[in-house]
């Protein structure tokens, strides 16, 4: 009687975690793709390189398939090496395809992925890429136009470039309005907040993005893990207190944040591996260098997963603050999810008490409020 219990409880375990699976059954035509590979990319995490899920070879007719199975609906992309990508959402449906590279260009690199049947939730996951692409070249201009501005000599011309920056970032609010307005019931809503805000916007935009999704897309399982995120978010904003935490330094020695209260203290998640990371350390440096004597403290972060490539980057560097790592990489390392780092460099200054001052600071920026808590 008891086996047959613990058999039916196996059963059910079984049932359920096949029940809690997506298939992908996508199929289709490349034309002249004979010998092509295509490949099926996850976004999960707002990755927009995505993780490789599953290829295929086109073969000598031009027919290809991709069938499997993931463990939830997702965004995802089909896309090919030389020939652009297409954004979908796995959902269960079957989908296919009709591939024409003759319809490719780098302005538009979904063109030659023709879907047989549209649904709202692949337009949104095509609606979600095409606001990163958008905002990628928005926020390149709103970098130059900012640094223009801090130069700019005469009232005229800081009139000038403060409308050309009011009016990107219209059009980049303009967007959004327009996603929401077409997709705010569309499974896909969630992805783009992780795709597109976690990295680069306010928590007030990210909160009134999500405040205007529909109730039933806040109860989907991506929903509910950004509604999630959102609320932790909320928690590291100025004037919280700084999640307290312990790492392991370079020579195995443990450092906790409660450390170094009674310091003014910058959290700087970096990694060896990362170009922007190290592209700011000569200004991180001269910080140190000019306060430290007064009260600054630096812990540098690593989100690296090999010990000597992060050493390495230190002595290069010459970083001579303090190091701590999990060595888990960025996305397992558990200091990185309790400050909801998911790009980096991203910095945070905590002050005397503890508290969060401020976050995301970089050049000149991070300079003039370092001053201005050392005054």
């Amino acid at each position: 009687m008891i086996v047959r219990f613990l058999s039916l409880i196996v059963c059910c375990l079984i049932s359920g975690a096949a029940y809690s699976q997506v298939v992908y059954d996508i199929t289709g035509v490349w034309k002249d793709g004979a010998g092509k590979t295509l490949q099926l990319r996850t976004l999960e995490g707002g990755n927009v390189e995505g993780a490789l899920l599953d290829s295929a070879v086109v073969a000598a007719d031009g027919t290809f398939v991709l069938r499997g199975k993931v463990d939830k609906k997702q965004c995802a992309m089909i896309a090919s090496a030389k020939y652009g990508f297409r954004a979908i959402f796995l959902d269960g449906t079957p989908l296919k395809f009709t591939i024409n590279t003759d319809g490719y260009s780098y302005k538009n690199p979904s063109a030659p992925y023709v879907l047989e049947k549209e649904t709202k939730d692949h337009l949104a996951a095509q609606a979600m890429m095409q606001f990163w692409g958008d905002d990628y070249i928005r926020n390149f201009s709103l970098g130059g136009l900012g640094l223009s501005l801090k130069r700019a000599e005469t009232k005229e011309k800081q009139d000038s470039i403060a409308a050309e920056i009011k009016q990107v970032e219209q059009a980049q609010q303009d967007q959004m309005n327009a996603f929401l307005q077409q997709y705010n019931d569309s499974d896909v809503a969630p992805y783009f907040i992780e795709m597109n805000m976690l990295r680069m916007m306010s928590l007030e935009q990210i909160s009134s993005f999500y405040d205007r999704f529909t109730d039933r897309v806040k109860q989907t399982e991506k929903g509910k893990e950004i509604g999630e995120r959102i609320a932790l978010l909320k928690k590291l904003a100025p004037g919280s207190s700084a999640p307290e935490f312990e790492l392991t330094t370079p020579d195995g020695k443990n450092l906790a944040l409660k450390d170094l209260r009674g310091h003014i203290v910058l959290i700087d998640f970096w990694a060896s591996w990362c170009g922007p990371c190290i592209d700011e350390m000569p200004n991180v440096k001269a910080l140190y260098e000019k306060y430290h004597d007064r009260g600054l403290e630096i812990v540098g972060v690593s989100m690296d997963n090999n010990k000597a490539k992060w050493e390495g980057a230190i002595e290069r560097a010459g970083l001579v603050w303090h190091h701590v790592s999990s060595l888990k990489g960025m996305n397992r390392c558990p200091v990185a999810k309790l400050y909801q780092v998911v790009a980096i460099p991203k910095l945070y200054i905590v002050g005397k008490d503890g508290k969060i001052i401020a976050k995301d600071l970089r050049g000149e920026d991070l300079r003039e409020k370092i001053d201005e808590l050392f005054q």
